[in-house]
């Protein structure tokens, strides 16, 4: 971003409430700024998101979503904080059902607090505790911090500075702008929000809960962590022997558990003179097949790609960048994971009839008197239909390109583009968007500068990592 004049009062925006506008917040070349303004609808608890959410307290669910890495895998600084709260953490999952800490008794015997699947609002205090810190930090620099509840809708350019719309029709007026928002919307489909289906799992865990109680069979469209998380939010209601769970996908997989098995780092070697995104992939694709040969599991798998990709872009193995482009959306399945508990506990309750998987891909939902019938299709073509008692949609945002208000103005205006191959956002470097002062950064951006992200952004490391590059830190 371009230096102001000294003598200007310099205002700077962080426009969102998750972990990347936390990032933004701390990492920021602060010098030249007089006040900082963070905007999103839960910026007093800047860094939690929806991903890091409270429940209301004293919900069943409180605290039953987990992370899906392990806690080592998320930020080197929430190891000594684990340490540091662990009675209290005890103390709060202590007569929990599921019963985490029955499941993680092994690790905590071991001290290995790190290498748990930690419940997710707990990484969120950490967040909050860490960007409050922040905050009285720039406070006590004699800077202003403000925080603004709202949800930014639309900028615009005003003379020297812009005007950042809110959704009550507020303006706040900022120099330059980090815009930091969650990722797309949730594919939608016919007949999934009624009586007896629901359009997304947060937000409506309460109605759901009626259905579980009443003994209904909950199925999720989808097979990934929302639907993992629909399993907890289940476990959190009744016992596991009086559930009925069943997931629905085209593939009908369910995500590869991250299981911390070996303290060594899976290095991946791979050739750099690849002309097309086919014979990298191929390239890759022998790699994970003999590192598993060679004993390693997929959450090192995983983190070894991760930290090996952010010191090797992509451009060091695919020539063509149009050709790299292809190269995101299928490696992001090939190194998906998900929660080691969860994953653990559907297998094994498939083998007592309580958890299903179908294959099929769902094309509507149609709602009954007392439950609901999803129509799918099966390899063949075939029409199925199932009848159940409440549908979840967890099938996540697709191949669709709908975002918050704000996204969907910068990319109808040009500001940031989409990338119709890699499946995602286009900015420039170091996070830059066509407007001077403005940066982007969100889960879906897949391509930063000359930059192709051949893992999605969908992994607290890599977006501190890519904020740090941003403001010139070494990551």
């Amino acid at each position: 971003m371009n230096a102001p004049n000294s003598d200007q009062y310099f205002v700077h925006a962080i426009i969102g409430d998750g972990l990347t506008a936390a990032a933004f917040l701390e990492y920021a070349v602060a010098d030249h700024v007089d006040e900082f303004v963070i905007i999103g609808p839960n910026a007093s608890q800047l860094g939690r998101g929806l991903a890091y959410a409270k429940a209301p307290e004293g919900a069943s669910w409180e605290y039953a979503y987990l992370l899906n890495s392990p806690a080592s895998d998320i930020d080197p600084e929430f190891k000594p904080w684990l340490e540091e709260n662990w009675a209290e953490i005890e103390r709060k999952m202590t007569g929990r059902k599921p019963d985490w800490l029955a499941a993680a008794k092994e690790l905590i015997a071991k001290g290995d607090v790190s290498a748990l699947n930690i419940p997710r609002q707990f990484f969120g205090d950490f967040l909050v505790e860490r960007l409050n810190n922040v905050i009285d930090r720039y406070r006590g620099q004699g800077k202003k911090v403000r925080i603004v509840e709202e949800l930014a809708v639309s900028i615009e350019k005003d003379d020297e500075s812009y005007k950042i719309k809110t959704e009550s029709g507020d303006a706040i007026v900022a120099h330059s702008i980090d815009v930091a928002p969650g990722g797309p919307k949730d594919q939608r489909m016919e007949g999934d929000e009624s009586k007896f289906s629901a359009p997304t799992l947060f937000g409506s865990e309460e109605r759901i809960i009626e259905h579980i109680k009443r003994g209904a069979e909950i199925s999720c469209i989808g097979m990934n962590a929302t639907m993992l998380d629909a399993l907890r939010l289940c476990q959190s209601a009744l016992p596991d022997k009086d559930l009925r769970f069943t997931a629905i996908s085209p593939r009908g997989e369910l995500p590869e558990p991250l299981i911390p098995d070996r303290p060594d780092l899976f290095v991946p070697e791979l050739r750099g003179d690849h002309s097309t995104a086919i014979s990298f992939l191929d390239d890759v694709k022998a790699s994970i097949e003999q590192a598993k040969k060679d004993g390693f599991e997929q959450r090192e798998i995983r983190a070894g790609y991760r930290a090996f990709f952010l010191e090797h872009g992509l451009a060091n193995f695919v020539r063509d960048p149009e050709e790299a482009k292809f190269v995101p959306r299928t490696l992001r399945h090939w190194l998906r994971g998900g929660t080691r508990d969860t994953i653990l506990d559907f297998h094994g309750l498939m083998v007592d009839g309580v958890t299903h998987v179908e294959k099929g891909a769902v094309r509507e939902i149609q709602p009954g008197n007392d439950g609901a019938t999803i129509i799918s299709v099966d390899q063949m073509g075939n029409i199925q239909r199932k009848e159940t008692g409440f549908v979840i949609n967890c099938s996540g945002a697709g191949s669709s390109f709908e975002f918050d208000p704000l996204t969907n103005a910068l990319i109808e205006d040009r500001v940031i583009d989409i990338c119709q191959t890699s499946g995602g956002i286009a900015v420039g470097e170091g996070c830059a968007t066509k407007l001077e002062n403005i940066r982007f950064l969100s889960p879906a951006t897949t391509i930063i500068g000359a930059e192709i992200m051949p893992m999605p952004l969908y992994d607290a490391h890599l977006l501190r990592s890519w904020v740090k590059r941003a403001n010139g830190l070494k990551t």
